[in-house]
């Protein structure tokens, strides 16, 4: 049996487009992934499981594909910065958006799994247990990957809070 591409993207297209939307907050970048997440697919086509959920398997393939979208596009940004600039912050929506790029920075590190746990919980809102599901996983070892990222994350705190502190 072969999997027939062409219409899984009818199918789920605009599933995938969602997704991509919602991680990767940019409509062009959305798009191309979009795009890269049914091209891997048919590339791939033979190695389809048709025991899985086409559901399952497009959520996890999107997904996989827009971290390592970002974490290209951290790489590509840190290649571009000579030399950081600093600004004051007065303005939350700063501090926000160094946040997120921190963020961003520590997925792009994090393993596969750590980064597929701590999307699935904080940006789809799934339970350790239902995330243990969907990787294979107890839901002990998702709490212990979210916590450990979490660690990371609180070992950084961002360039303006240092500042706050002296």
């Amino acid at each position: 049996m072969e999997l027939n591409v062409e219409a899984m993207y009818r199918r789920y297209g605009d599933m995938v487009l969602g997704r991509c939307r919602t991680l990767l907050r940019n409509e062009a970048d959305a798009q191309d992934v979009c795009q890269e997440v049914f091209l891997r697919l048919h590339r791939y086509r033979e190695g389809f499981r048709f025991d899985a959920s086409p559901t399952t398997y497009l959520y996890r393939i999107t997904t996989t594909t827009c971290l390592n979208h970002i974490r290209g596009r951290s790489r590509r940004r840190e290649e571009l910065e000579e030399e950081p600039t600093t600004i004051p912050v007065e303005d939350s929506r700063l501090a926000s958006h160094e946040i997120r790029d921190l963020v961003r920075h520590l997925l792009a590190e994090a393993d596969e799994g750590t980064r597929d746990c701590v999307v699935y919980h904080f940006i789809d809102g799934m339970t350790h247990d239902e995330i243990g599901e969907l990787l294979g996983l107890s839901g002990a070892a998702v709490r212990k990957r979210i916590s450990t990222f979490r660690a990371r994350l609180a070992a950084h705190p961002p360039p303006w809070l240092k500042e706050w502190e002296d």
